[in-house]
């Protein structure tokens, strides 16, 4: 009686991985920001991007309202506000002072310690004008925690720690290598209820624009209770447009 060889079988696995793409899941934190970078752009290309003009629709419970985001490196920011065509809210930080205006008159006001930090925390995380794996060398700490599984997906689970101590939790997702959730501890909007709760905001309909990968339409719902807190659709998005930079400053 004739034995198989088994190498035959070792050879159709290897032509099999050859062929349709098999490779080794990432096992470090370096490996996963990498696939991410591959996916989002090239290194130059995200690098590129200087300045960003996003025309976005959001919808909350209680009302709607149009926003035009405009965000500049090195972390500054500035979101105008209208309802029914009115002028009616705008936040603003040039990267160390952040302001506020509610609509009437033309004085300003000094926006809280906290809501300093969560306009600094929207710029700096990845997703606006910084790719994941510029973190790190801006001095924030991103950790691999694991694997862990959302609605049959794998996601690889990133712990970010940025340099003022807030933490946050970014899912890769293992088909895309895109960042398609995030969770987090916090009030959606503290000025307006202080009150924090578990978020996970989740990002879709990605599109390229100048070469790099924006998502286009995005959710935050509290883990909590389920309930739905904002969509954000957005419109438009313009790479690298030029500001004058006092529009950080003043209204």
């Amino acid at each position: 009686m004739s034995m198989v060889r088994p190498w035959p079988i070792f050879l159709v696995i290897a032509l099999g991985c050859g062929l349709g793409g098999c490779e080794r899941a990432p096992q470090t934190v370096d490996e996963v920001i990498e696939r991410n970078r591959q996916a989002m752009a090239g290194r130059a290309t995200i690098e590129a991007v200087n300045s960003i003009e996003v025309d976005l629709h959001i919808v909350d419970p209680g009302f709607e309202v149009d926003g035009n985001y405009r965000a500049a490196r090195p972390g500054r920011m500035r979101i105008d506000v209208m309802a029914g065509g009115k002028h009616v809210y705008t936040e603003a930080s040039d990267g160390h002072r952040a302001w506020q205006w509610k609509g009437e008159g033309t004085a300003i006001q000094e926006e809280s310690p906290e809501a300093t930090a969560a306009l600094r925390h929207g710029v700096e995380l990845p997703g606006k004008l910084f790719g994941l794996h510029e973190l790190q060398r801006r001095g924030h700490r991103v950790d691999l925690t694991g694997r862990e599984r959302i609605d049959g997906i794998d996601y690889c689970a990133l712990r970010i720690t940025l340099n003022d101590g807030y933490t946050t939790t970014l899912y890769v997702d293992p088909k895309s290598w895109l960042v398609t959730r995030r969770r987090d501890f916090r009030p959606l909007h503290v000025d307006v209820d202080p009150t924090p709760t578990t978020i996970e905001s989740r990002f879709s309909d990605f599109r390229k624009v100048n070469g790099v990968l924006f998502a286009f339409a995005s959710s935050d719902t509290d883990l909590t209770t389920g309930k739905v807190l904002e969509t954000t659709t957005v419109r438009s998005i313009k790479v690298n447009p030029q500001f004058d930079p006092a529009i950080f400053r003043r209204l």
